[in-house]
């Protein structure tokens, strides 16, 4: 394992390499602020009604935002939205540490949703503009991602120990938003200094050597927005399965296997390594078995290990599903993100990034939405039955309508 990932490593191109080594900061960053904020808000007397409509309106902010986002980062520029993207992360971390009322504290969820926003419409369509060929695009996706939660994880453990080594003053974990902040600002100017700022001579090779075909093969700009849309779609989908179990796993598993805290906390924390080889696999499965056969595959996977998961079983028996569930889950959404977004055209993509952005926010909501009112009724094995046929829906609709025209995009036409 290590030796595929030096070999992969060491084949991306160095704008992609700058990329994915300033990633680790942004999880660890990100890591600690997931793990903290809620003890943080408990703590200053928030009330969970209160924390849950902070939450709601930074869902809804993100929403509102990604796709007015699509178009700005296309007269900014990709490297530039994603930089004041990571210091509008900064400054969010920074008052959500000095905070104590609702005023600064809502002011801060509004920042941090606008960090994320200009942080997921712009950084995949750049890493994709470092790269060389399509393959080099999904190596990088599931590189990035593969870093992203493995250092997640290593932030979401300090995050338990940093109240105890730097107590803060209005709540012990004040000073880790401090070092969280920290974290990300010096990820955006990292990124800021090391990153290359020309557009991206490899995208541009591509996407000239599509330009210099007769015209007559050029896609249509209707059939291009009928694509995204089918593509929106199956994102939605993904946004859907995401949510109606993924929120909810630490209850599930609280509840229904009347697990300890502790054994809660290590089973997730050890979901996230499984997380993590599943995005390093996703390169070697597509080299393998080509994206039509391997999309198969893992909804195929998924399908039948979600659905074992509603059954009555012991809870080693759930935990051992619940690890090979995560893995297949993180192949199947890092490969539809990666393909979807190699098989977009080039000057599409920004607005791409802001639909796909919208569609998965939607299909969480939706689906988190709804497990909170099944789980609400004890109703433990629903939310997997339900996402093994949001799943089936997801691979029909791949397989009707969109496995012919990604297929042929990957391949490079464009019609």
């Amino acid at each position: 394992m290590w030796s595929y990932i030096v070999d992969l490593f060491r084949d991306l191109s160095p704008g992609v390499k700058r990329f994915v080594a300033t990633e680790s900061l942004f999880g660890i960053g990100a890591g600690i602020f997931n793990l903290i904020l809620n003890l943080h808000l408990l703590d200053l007397g928030f009330s969970k009604e209160d924390i849950g409509r902070i939450t709601s309106l930074g869902a809804l902010t993100i929403g509102l935002a990604s796709l007015p986002a699509g178009f700005v980062v296309k007269y900014i520029g990709r490297k530039t939205m994603l930089v004041i993207g990571m210091l509008l992360a900064f400054l969010a971390l920074i008052i959500f540490g000095f905070g104590t009322g609702i005023t600064m504290i809502t002011t801060a969820q509004l920042i941090w949703s606008l960090s994320m926003t200009a942080i997921v419409n712009s950084e995949i369509q750049l890493i994709f503009q470092y790269c060389r060929t399509k393959k080099e695009e999904t190596s990088a996706y599931s590189l990035l991602f593969a870093i992203f939660t493995l250092f997640t994880g290593i932030g979401t453990w300090l995050g338990g120990y940093l109240p105890l080594w730097m107590p803060g003053h209005s709540t012990l974990y004040q000073n880790a938003f401090f070092v969280a902040g920290g974290c990300l600002g010096l990820s955006g100017i990292l990124r800021g200094l090391l990153l290359p700022s020309a557009n991206g001579q490899a995208a541009v090779a591509r996407d000239m050597g599509a330009s210099a075909a007769p015209s007559s093969e050029q896609p249509k700009k209707a059939h291009a927005y009928s694509f995204m849309i089918l593509l929106a779609l199956l994102i939605f989908n993904s946004g859907f399965t995401f949510g109606l179990l993924s929120p909810f796993l630490n209850v599930i598993l609280k509840f229904r296997f009347e697990m300890a805290d502790s054994g809660i906390s290590g089973l997730l924390a050890l979901s996230g390594v499984f997380f993590f080889i599943g995005s390093l696999l996703v390169p070697y499965l597509l080299e393998r078995m080509g994206s039509s056969k391997a999309f198969v595959l893992l909804f195929l996977y998924n399908i039948v290990v979600v659905g074992l998961m509603a059954l009555t079983m012991p809870g080693a028996v759930f935990a051992v599903l619940l690890l090979i569930r995560g893995t297949g889950f993180t192949m199947l959404n890092n490969m539809m993100d990666s393909e979807c977004m190699s098989a977009v055209a080039e000057e599409d993509r920004n607005i791409f990034a802001g639909m796909r952005t919208v569609s998965r926010s939607i299909g969480n909501t939706i689906a988190s939405y709804w497990a909170g009112y099944i789980l609400a009724g004890n109703h433990y094995s629903l939310p997997f039955l339900l996402t093994a046929g949001a799943l089936l829906t997801g691979f029909a609709m791949y397989a009707w309508f969109v496995r012919g025209r990604l297929n042929r995009r990957l391949a490079g036409s464009y019609s």
